[in-house]
């Protein structure tokens, strides 16, 4: 987003709806982006295991006398093993700061929806 979203101490009826409405297509966009990203992060998790599967059983062959600690070290070493974390770290990564991003939003969105509920009481009572 390229201006700052800003809601102002005092905001006008017509400010309350822009904002809720920026705010809730925003919740949408940001909502898809962490399913793509979460969906991301599980392939990759699921693709690091097996991938650490596959070498422990080539280390396992190759090593016959090897003891567990050695084996591990060997598959955590592993250049495929280490390209896979890294997808892995990037698309958690990728999550956690989407999380921050919807949560931002989200209380953005609920901040407007107590201003608005203010509004209304005060628009009652003058009645």
């Amino acid at each position: 987003m390229d201006n700052p979203f800003i809601i102002p101490t005092n905001p006008t009826p017509k400010e309350i709806i822009e904002l809720t409405a920026c705010a809730t297509n925003t919740l949408a966009l940001v909502s898809e982006k962490l399913a793509r990203y979460k969906n991301v992060m599980a392939d990759a998790e699921d693709l690091l295991k097996q991938i650490q599967a596959d070498k422990l059983l080539l280390y396992m062959e190759q090593y016959p006398k090897a003891n567990q600690l050695k084996l591990k070290a060997l598959v955590d070493v592993d250049t495929d093993v280490q390209q896979t974390k890294s997808v892995y770290k990037e698309a958690k990564a990728k999550v956690v700061l989407t999380e921050t991003e919807y949560k931002t939003w989200d209380n953005r969105f609920i901040c407007l929806r107590k201003i608005a509920s203010i509004m209304e009481t005060e628009l009652k009572s003058i009645r």
